[in-house]
């Protein structure tokens, strides 16, 4: 009885963040809603963050959702969203080019052929890409390219890489209405992660000796990102208690205004391959629609 009263209690919750996503209303006007997830460390779960977001804003709202592999580096994203069967698109470096030469318009049928659409979300990726052009993208491409899906998109996210003070990152966070760290249960992202909050909140911290050059991004011009930013934390390498890193999670929940969430361990995320909702724990969905709601949260208008 007890195990049936747990999955009724998983129901109702699900029912709730689904109605807390799908309520607040987004102003349907030229320059969509632009949600950026980073965090200065790899494999902290970013990539998959950003797909799950988009994949529930996408399945729940109305809008035209569209997520972009924003890694200057090379991401995982196309992989964790699109079956290896479907042919490849044109790169997203190559979109961004022709936006700013201005040789595109925002329309999907001149978007398709970069676009693959998996269950109402669209997909942007550079897996085609020459590596060696993905990494001279420059700030006034990625803002072109961007800015063209905010025209065409009602929600746009971007999913990036580990440089935080890099011309695409930059570019990111200018553009960006809403911010979501990636971090893990592990105590060198979370400290990594409070660099990042606290530079870009313009008093940088470090945990290290010989901490990173924020001085791109510390003036405090995207304060206000973090005064709204969601932090979503992955599990960590092991087995590692929360208990154990209260300290790092409550600074975190203290200077980020849109809240924390604790992703719990998941082995069909673990692998690493194509994410299949379906094949979530009740707990995962539950906890990656807490932050696809809190996101909502933020848009501008409010609830109908």
């Amino acid at each position: 009885m007890s195990r049936r009263k747990d999955k009724a209690a998983q129901q109702t919750e699900i029912e709730r963040l689904t109605a807390a996503i799908a309520t607040p209303l987004l102003a349907r006007v030229p320059g969509s809603h632009h949600i950026v997830v980073a965090c200065p460390k790899g494999g902290t779960g970013k990539t998959t963050t950003a797909a799950m977001l988009g994949l529930n804003l996408a399945d729940v709202r109305g809008e035209i959702v569209s997520v972009v592999d924003a890694n200057p580096h090379m991401s995982t994203l196309r992989r964790r969203l699109v079956s290896p069967a479907v042919p490849p698109t044109r790169p997203f470096v190559e979109l961004c080019a022709r936006a700013l030469d201005e040789d595109i318009l925002p329309e999907w049928s001149a978007l398709a052929p970069y676009t693959d659409v998996v269950a109402r979300l669209r997909v942007l990726s550079n897996q085609t890409a020459d590596p060696a052009e993905v990494e001279s993208l420059t700030f006034a491409e990625f803002e072109s390219g961007v800015a063209l899906l905010r025209r065409a998109a009602q929600i746009v996210i971007s999913d990036m890489g580990t440089s935080s003070t890099g011309p695409v990152a930059v570019a990111a966070m200018e553009t960006a209405n809403t911010l979501v760290f990636a971090t893990e249960l592990a105590q060198d992202s979370l400290e990594l992660a409070i660099e990042m909050v606290s530079a870009l909140a313009g008093q940088p911290l470090s945990y290290r000796p010989d901490p990173d050059d924020w001085s791109a991004v510390s003036n405090g011009r995207f304060a206000h990102l973090v005064q709204g930013a969601i932090v979503a934390i992955a599990p960590g390498r092991g087995d590692r208690d929360p208990a154990d890193l209260t300290a790092l999670i409550d600074w975190l929940r203290a200077v980020c205004g849109g809240g924390v969430f604790i992703i719990n361990k998941d082995d069909h995320l673990a692998l690493g391959d194509l994410i299949v909702p379906s094949a979530l724990q009740s707990e995962t969905t539950i906890a990656h629609l807490g932050v696809a709601a809190a996101v909502a949260a933020r848009f501008p208008l409010a609830p109908a």
